[in-house]
């Protein structure tokens, strides 16, 4: 049970392919005191993850495993919705089984969380680890270079944020990423959950919708939070895994969702159509690949 003063986090991991790193990810957040609980969510890959998993489970009292109730394999917005929906705490944090947290990953989070019951959560930049060479190579091939030190260019008010993530902010730039998040379950709400047809950048889909209806500040956006491993088998930079992604279905389906939603302010609202205009302004044209037409954190 949280005590009514008390900072607490349930960090959730969706797990896939990781056997070689999700020891690492735990073991980044089991140690810090903010952490509450880490909710593992095996997602049926191929390799031992899943048993390294039930180690720590075992091994930490902080742990919980669960797993998807068919078995199968669903994706990280189907894994990260199961834990958010089984999380004990009121704030949540994200980590992907081949990241990690820094020391000083809640320490901005909670002060600003603790002092301001009108935010609704705190994003902080992230670094990039290589695990090799050749992953490094990949990951610049593939255009990702820009994220070695992701975070946005200066702190901007709540009611900016959506400028900034859908690129027509007049002055500040930038992204965050999911790991570098921590927002009040409570927002969720409004926002609705991962969108789970969406196999990859589901989370810049729910980042744009937070940004429309809550108030997210800046943290540590000077000094990375934490980590992204990067290494050979990352989805980010396999040509199957991108192939079969719909930049199309992306914008529609945030149209869709900014049409339905009262809530919205006129000011997101009219961000976000401008965003959506030079999407098919520039997929019509042939100017850009979808790839590049789509924000990417």
């Amino acid at each position: 049970m949280q005590l009514k003063n008390e900072f607490k986090v349930s960090v959730i991991v969706p797990v896939f392919n990781a056997e070689r790193f999700v020891r690492r990810a735990v073991e980044s957040a089991v140690q810090l005191a903010e952490v509450g609980e880490v909710i593992l969510i095996d997602d049926a890959g191929p390799d031992n993850s899943v048993e390294v998993c039930k180690c720590l489970e075992n091994q930490f009292a902080r742990v919980r495993l669960l797993r998807h109730p068919d078995g199968l394999n669903h994706g990280a917005g189907a894994s990260r919705n199961l834990g958010i929906r089984n999380a004990n705490f009121d704030c949540i944090a994200f980590l992907d089984a081949d990241d990690y947290y820094l020391p000083n990953r809640f320490e901005k989070d909670r002060e600003i969380l603790q002092s301001d019951e009108s935010v609704d959560g705190v994003y902080g930049a992230i670094g990039i680890h290589y695990e090799s060479q050749d992953a490094r190579t990949r990951f610049h091939a593939a255009g990702f270079a820009y994220q070695e030190f992701l975070t946005v260019s200066a702190p901007v008010p709540p009611e900016e944020l959506i400028e900034v993530l859908f690129r027509c902010h007049p002055s500040v730039t930038g992204q965050f990423s999911t790991i570098g998040l921590t927002i009040r379950k409570s927002v969720l709400e409004r926002s609705g959950l991962f969108n789970e047809r969406l196999r990859l950048r589901q989370d810049t889909h729910l980042w744009r919708r937070l940004a429309a209806v809550g108030r997210l500040v800046p943290g540590s956006i000077d000094k990375p939070v934490a980590i992204r491993g990067v290494h050979g088998a990352n989805r980010m930079t396999d040509k199957t895994e991108q192939a079969q992604f719909s930049a199309k279905y992306w914008w529609d389906s945030l149209n869709d969702w900014f049409r339905r939603t009262p809530s919205v302010p006129k000011r997101a609202k009219r961000s976000f159509k401008r965003s959506y205009r030079s999407y098919w302004g520039d997929t019509s044209t042939g100017n850009r690949s979808a790839r590049d037409t789509l924000p990417r954190s």
